[in-house]
This record gives C-alpha cells, structure tokens and sequence, in this order.
C-alpha cells in the first residue's frame, strides 16, 4: 500500500481541524482562518456552507461581473491597500428602467439628457437598496452667543448663488482630493459634469502632466513623452519630500527635452504649476504647433518653492504642447475657459490617505490651495485607513490625528473656502476559504471622519450610508456593481456614487436658494394620454405597413421660424415613418435657414413682405398666409420657391404642389410657372370678388424636385402671395412649421380666422404644435388670465376646423440683459411657465416644457456658456447646435410615450433625453 495517499489524506483533515479550531478559540479575529464560524447561529450550517458549493445546498451563485478588473500595479507598501478602479465598460451592471422623478431629491435644473441618466441611476439606486443621504452641515463660523453664523458648506453655496444669479465674473473652483475610488476620475466625474450643467462650465482644471498609471481610464493629464520623464509621488516609499504640495505629484527631466501635449478647445486661459529652483531650465509654450512664449523655471533665490506661470491660449487654439530644456519639475497646468463657472478639480492617488496627503510640504501644500483659490474642498479617503486597521498597522488615533491635522492644514490653508469631509465607501475581503465577508473598521473610521469634520468646521457625507451601509459591497458584487477586489466599484458603481453625491450638493444648495422663477416647470411630456392616442396609432399604423400619411403641423414664433428645430424633428420622424415632402414654406426672402431642407426663395422686383406682427391690417385685411406673411408684388415683380434642390432624383414618384395666394378686387391675376412649364390661368369667377379671399391652386408633379415662379403681370394690379407646400403620394408624414418672429398667441387670435382656418385644413393636419410664450415671458404686463383663455380658445378654434389632436410647448428659458451688464428673468417668465400647463389642460393638449428640457433655471445663461455656445448671446434664442439639441430631447420624450403606448401602457411623462 502507499503512503503518499495516506500521509496526504491525514495533513488534509488535520489542516481542516486546525482551521476551524482556529476559528472557534477566542483568539483575534485576525487570527482565525473562518471568522464567520465564531457568529451566532449553529455550527453545522456554516461548515456545509463553508466545505459545500452553492449548487449542493440550493443557493444561487453570485453572477460573474460582465467585465474584467485589470489592477494596477501597486507600486509601495502604501499602495498595495488600494488598486484603481480602471474598468471601463459602461454597461456593467444590471439591467434597468426609469424610476419617476421624486421631487426634492436633487434632480431639478438637469437637462434631458442627464435627467435621463439620472434616472436609470435612481432606479438602479432603488434596487441596490442605497440612500439619499444629506450633507450633515456643521458650523464653520459660530456667533459670541454660540449659535452658528456659518455652516460648513456656506462659502460655497454662497459662490454657486453668484453664478446663478450672474453676479459673479470669476469661476467657482472645487478641488477634491482622493484615493483610487477616483484616480481615473470616476465619482467625481459625474459630479462635475452636473455641476457645470446646472452653473455653467468653467473648465476642465487641474490636470497632471501625464497619466499615474499605465492601467485605468486616461483622463485629466496631458499625453507625455514617457522615456525622459521621472514621476515620484507622495504615494512611494521615498516620497518627494519638501517639493510636492496637493497635487501629490512630481514629473522632472533633467536629459533631452520631454514633452507633454493637451487639448484646449474651447480655453482661454491656462496656468503651469511647476518647482522654481536654482539652475532650473525653462518650458517652451506652443499653441497649435506654434511657438507663443517660453517659462523659465529657475528659483530668484536659493530655496526651491512651489511657483506658477500664466499661459496665453488664443480663442479657437486646439492644443497646447510643453516641452523641456535643461533641469525641469512640473506637477501640472490647469486649463480654463475663463468664463464664470465651475471648475473641478481632481487629485486622485493610488493608496491615498490622510497620512499621504500631510507628506505634502506644508509651504507647497498651502501656496498651491491658495493659488486655486477655491469654494470648496473635498477630502475623500478612509477606504485605505480601514485597511491598515484591519491589519492593525495603524490606530484609529493616529486615523483621527491625521484627519484633524489635514482638515486643519485645509482651513488654515484656504480659510475662506468650505470643506466637506466624505465617510470611505463600504468592502469587502475574502477569508483563506475564500468566504466573501465585509472589511471591518469602514464604520469606524466614517465616524471618526464625522466627528473630525464636525470639531474642524468641515461638512460631512456620510458615502458608506448612502451606498447602502456595512454589507453593501457584498451585495454591489453580486450585481455587478463592484470589482473582484471588493473595495473598488465598476463604472456603474461608481457613477452611483457620483449621482448620490452630486443631489447631496443640490439639495444643500436649495435649502438656501429657493428658485428665481417660483413654480413648477416638469421635465417630459405630459398628458399624452388620452392627448394623443389617434396621432400614435396612426404613427403605429404607419409604422406597421399602412398606406396612410400623418400630418403635423407646427404653429409658433421664431423658434419655428428659424427651421432649425423643426428640421431636426422632421429628419427622426420622417427616417421612422416615411417622407411624404416638404409640406409648407411661406413666400417671402431669400433665407439660408431654408438650405438645410434643400429649399430656396427668390424675390425679384418690387416686392413688399409684410407680417401680421408689425403690419396689422394693411390693404388686404387682416388676411395672411400660415405663417403670418404675405408677399404683395408690383407688377413686373416675380418670386420663386424651389424645393428638394440636389435631392436623389425619382422620376416616378407622383406628387402635388400647392400654391396659396391671396385674391382680392382689384388684384392682378398672377403668372404662375412649375417645373417651368406655364400654367393656363383660370377662369374668372362668376361674380366680381368684393373682399379678399384666399385661393388655393393644386398642380399635380412628378419627380422629387420642384420649383414654382409667380410674375405679376405688368400693366395691372398688384399681386399677393401666401406660400407653397410640396407632397408626394407616398404613405410617411409631413411635418409643417408656421413660425412668425415675434408673434405671440395673442398675434395668431387676431389673425382672420376663417381665412387662416380654411388654410390650416387644406394642411390636413392630424397633430397640432403649438409653441407659443417666449414672447409672452417678455410683457412686463402679462394678463396671466387674458392668456390662458385666448389661447385656450385659438386652440379650440383650430382643432374644430381641422379635427386634429393638440400638443403645447412651453417656452424655452428667456434671459433680459439689464443695463448693468447682468442677465435677469424675462417679467413674465413665471406667469407663462405657470398658465401653459394650464392652457393645454383646458384645451385637451399633451404639454412639454422647453426650458425644462433645457435644464429649467438659468439654462440659457449655461447654454451661452457652452464651448459652443447652445444660447444665443441675445438670451432669448438658441444657436443651430442648441436647436438641435433640443429637438432631440422633444423627439425622445415623443416618441418614449408613443412605445409606451404601443406596449399597452400609459405614456411616460420622463424625459428620455438626447445624445
């Protein structure tokens, strides 16, 4: 017989009754292999769950995570406690819908495209089980009787309520110091990207020379020439001492020159922070390729201290490139775009603590913070101080020392600015027996943290709580929310985080800054049920096959008028449900507005073009063409209007072009000419006319292309023409936009209704938009009663001529520059933002807020603000690319309630967003 067999067999059962004895004596916890053997409960199970896999008892095993954690390197003792998060997989996680809105939990002023992900991040928050938690305050600043003047984040809030209200020229900065959780600026992105939303965009800030490790997302640094550079940070085991400050990081060459190159579109001004020391050489400053300026980095005298150096970025530079001569050290630039807004900063190191960021040389440390001047800063470590508890390599007293000592640097430092001191997130470990169970002393340390921000005049986040408490981590890696290392999240988890923190910050900031526009102004389409049950299933008829064409037509001011918005919704539906032509184009000028629709206006000779706005009444009445136009032209004077120009040609596609005109005694009969062939006129009428009347005249086409040209004949009257309309007999839809600049509703009741009426039906619309009230916002005398009912009336009105269902947009924000220089609510902004809703309610129409979808308050003014501009620098307008962006998120929300009621269901009022 052999012993090998044998002999193994028995040091396996002794290793196992060694083990779990062990585990049951009353020993430390780190000394026992199975901790989970000495909790409460009956010994058997948990030696079956222990020597058992899950299949044997009837468990479910934990679903593998959908991406793979590739960790970085940890470089020193310091950092093996802390790999980074560096999983890029946006889809990892489970799989989740939209949770409604809940109001006051932060999600106000987001525009659609980030209410929509922030509500997938609320449901996600649901099924995990985290918490909205708020900031707990403190006080920074207490009276002589002991009450508190100041809390905690006051300093801050304060800025953003001066962004807000455009009383502030100069950005707001936050600079965040971390550990891993956001090396590759996951959290702290989200955070940021909300923040610049809501009070406009200042920059991207701080960002190093070049990335701190090879593995992770490669995000806030510049792109280096590696070979030459020497990186040394606070993290290593021979830190750079007495030369780095916060920013952690130190990037030196002494040989060839070395590079380091950053995009800078959108910037204007750019700043290189950097060690001024003897015999230093410089850095040679180029934009776009060009050499601008040169940075001579030596010391004036003989100590070494931390310096900076303005950097002239010219407006449309792309990027700017530093390079090396001679002995340099650089920590990083910052880069901005010199407008009002926030910056955040982000300093994340690998194995980050409190101890880490006090090896900072003070004088460094101190000149840095105060050469940012910042509103507020951010201490977010503990995940690796609850680490070396569990190894018993540090106390919590030295945790608690370390932590007052670097709140206290922070006030010292920068003691203006707010801090706010962020609790370490919940982990896990595995057991020798590969038992998955939480990391002790997260809890622990998140108190101390507390009470050190409390005593130090520092606000607190309590993250461990919001993320769902102690055993959360456990629960995270069982859907995929958090690495095999059980102490980093994936980039799901991580964006929770960020979401939870960031409505942390917005409900901090609504506590003391109530809206400017009092009211409620909701994000996504309402009351599309039973609104607009007939357009959908005619849109689900179409979409299933049916030969049928759905009409929209599209009644407002200039934001119809300018087409941009109304392109942009006309190309997604007619992609979806068919193209069945241009619809109507009202006569008048030459426009480039018209040419990303392929269509053209000519007018030669006398013409005058007159509009209901600013030529009520006039020879002809109060007659005008869809739009609230009319061209009268002298004779001898032609107009043309060409549409589909360029298109891919179909010589079988059969079609009709309309042509409206306007007839009236007197009026000469005009010359009319399609695809430039001549149109035999038409007989007189039996009786002389004896008022104005509108005449439509159909010409049946064939082809894509087509042109239509009205001559008034010389010898005669004047001629008056309304407009054409362009469809082909295909089945798709036609999309009409009827937009006068300026006009209101109050401009489309006074119109001549039957006229406009008989128009509006020869449309055939099944779907009317209205977009009335952005000038309305600016009548400082708004009867709020007056409009509700006119309008509600003008909608009655029309849906009765045409028997179309009805669906009203609310205005978009709408600024008014005072004459200090400083932007203000249009007057009757909140009276509009608050009858709209009503009106369509009273008319039986869906409603959709614009300005929500913009973001609600101040969207314009952030808009403006954009690296390219979304606001029209005139406050009331937007740019093509704003146009564009909102149509996207109508489009969305639409057609988000059309599926819903495709499936059965109630159409959803959230807003699904734009890309």
């Amino acid at each position: 017989m052999s012993l090998k067999p044998t002999s193994t067999g028995w040091t396996l059962a002794f290793t196992v009754l060694l083990a779990v004895g062990l585990s049951l004596a009353p020993l430390p916890e780190k000394f026992r292999p199975l901790p989970s053997l000495r909790q409460e409960g009956s010994l058997g199970p948990k030696l079956a769950a222990i020597a058992l896999p899950a299949s044997l008892r009837g468990v479910k095993a934990p679903r593998p995570p959908s991406d793979t954690m590739v960790p970085d390197a940890p470089p020193t003792a310091v950092a093996e406690a802390d790999t980074a998060a560096n999983d890029t997989d946006p889809k990892a996680g489970p799989q989740v819908g939209e949770a409604p809105a809940v109001p006051g939990i932060g999600l106000e002023e987001l525009s659609a495209p980030s209410l929509a992900t922030a509500l997938e991040l609320e449901a996600l928050r649901e099924r995990m089980g985290a918490k909205h938690v708020d900031i707990e305050l403190n006080c920074r600043k207490t009276r002589a009787d002991g009450t508190c003047e100041e809390d905690g984040l006051a300093p801050f809030m304060k800025a953003l309520g001066d962004l807000r209200a455009d009383a502030r020229r100069t950005p707001v900065r936050v600079v965040h110091l971390g550990d891993s959780l956001i090396a590759s600026d996951y959290v702290t992105d989200v955070v940021r990207d909300r923040l610049q939303e809501r009070f406009g965009s200042g920059g991207p800030g701080f960002l190093y020379i070049h990335r701190l490790a090879s593995a992770g997302r490669a995000t806030r640094a510049g792109t280096a020439s590696t070979d030459g550079w020497k990186m040394e940070r606070l993290v290593d085991t021979h830190w750079p001492k007495d030369r780095v400050g916060w920013t952690g990081v130190a990037f030196s060459t002494s040989g060839p020159a070395q590079s380091t190159r950053y995009s800078v579109e959108g910037a204007r001004e750019a700043e290189l922070f950097f060690l001024a020391q003897p015999a230093n050489g410089s850095v040679q400053v180029a934009v776009d390729g060009k050499n601008t300026q040169r940075i001579q980095t030596r010391a004036f005298g003989s100590k070494a201290e931390a310096a900076f150096a303005r950097l002239r970025i010219p407006e449309g530079a792309k990027t700017l490139t530093l390079t090396t001569s001679g002995k340099t050290e650089l920590h990083g630039v910052s880069v901005e775009s010199g407008t009002p807004g926030v910056v955040y900063d982000t300093v994340g190191l690998l194995g980050g603590m409190a101890e880490v960021y006090l090896r900072a040389q003070p004088q460094a440390f101190r000149a840095q913070l105060k050469h940012r001047k910042p509103s507020l800063v951010v201490l977010m470590v503990g995940g690796n101080e609850a680490f070396f508890l569990s190894r018993d390599r540090t106390t919590l007293d030295e945790v608690r020392s370390q932590m007052k000592e670097l709140v206290s640097r922070v006030r010292t430092s920068v003691p203006d600015a707010a801090c706010l001191v962020m609790s370490p997130i919940d982990a896990g470990v595995r057991t020798l027996s590969g038992e998955l169970i939480t990391r002790r002393h997260s809890a622990e340390v998140s108190e101390v943290f507390r009470e050190e921000a409390r005593a130090g005049g520092c606000a607190f986040y309590d993250t461990l709580a919001a993320m769902g408490g102690e055993g959360s981590a456990l629960k995270w890696l069982e859907s995929g929310l958090m690495l095999e290392d059980l102490v980093h999240p994936r980039v799901r988890g991580s964006n929770l985080l960020g979401h939870l923190f960031d409505l942390a910050l917005q409900r901090a900031f609504a506590r003391t800054h109530p809206p400017r526009v009092p009211g409620t102004d909701t994000t996504g389409l309402q009351n599309a049920a039973p609104s607009l049950r007939r357009t959908f299933e005619s849109l689900a008829r179409r979409e299933s096959g049916a030969k049928l064409r759905v009409g929209i037509a599209q009644l407002g001011a200039s934001h119809t008028a300018a087409h941009y918005f109304s392109d942009k919704v006309r190309d997604a539906l007619t992609k979806r449900f068919g193209d069945a032509g241009r619809g109507f184009i009202a006569a008048g000028k030459p426009s480039s507005r018209l040419e990303g629709a392929r269509v053209t206006r000519t007018l030669d000779g006398a013409w005058t073009v007159e509009d209901a706005k600013s030529t009520p009444g006039g020879v002809s009445g109060s007659i005008w063409g869809l739009t609230g136009i009319r061209a009268v032209g002298a004779p001898g004077a032609s107009l043309g209007i060409s549409f589909c120009e360029g298109c891919a040609e179909d010589k079988n596609r059969q079609g009709r072009l309309d042509l409206y005109a306007l007839d009236a005694p007197g009026a000469a009969a005009p010359e009319i000419t399609v695809d430039g062939e001549e149109i035999p006129p038409e007989a007189p009428p039996p009786e002389p006319l004896t008022q104005p009347t509108v005449r439509i005249r159909s010409f049946p086409v064939t082809g894509v292309a087509h042109s239509v040209q009205v001559k008034v004949p010389e010898g005669g009257g004047s001629a008056t023409v309304l407009g054409a309309s362009l469809e082909y007999d295909v089945p798709g839809l036609v999309y009409d936009a009827l937009g006068l600049p300026g006009s209101t509703a109050f401009t489309a009741r006074d119109m001549d209704a039957p006229a406009m009426d008989a128009q509006l039906t020869a449309r055939r619309p099944d779907l009317l938009v209205f977009w009335y009230g952005t000038n309305e916002a600016e009548l400082p005398g708004l009867d709020a009663n007056g409009l509700r009912q006119d309008y509600a009336a003008l909608i009655a009105r029309m849906r009765k001529a045409t028997g179309a269902e009805c669906l009203v947009i609310g205005p978009t924000d709408r600024l008014q520059q005072e004459a200090n220089g400083q932007w203000d609510e249009a007057p009757s902004l909140a009276k509009v933002l608050n009858t709209l809703p009503q009106v369509a309610k009273d008319a039986g129409c869906a409603y959709w807020s614009a300005r929500a979808a913009m973001g609600g308050e101040r969207s314009m003014q952030r808009w403006q603000r954009q690296p390219e501009p979304l606001g029209h620098a005139d406050g009331v307008h937007l740019t093509p690319q704003g146009y564009a962006v909102l149509a996207n998120a109508f489009v969305k929300d639409l057609m988000a309630a059309y599926e819903s009621t495709k499936k059965g269901g109630e159409p959803t009022a959230s807003a699904a967003g734009a890309p």
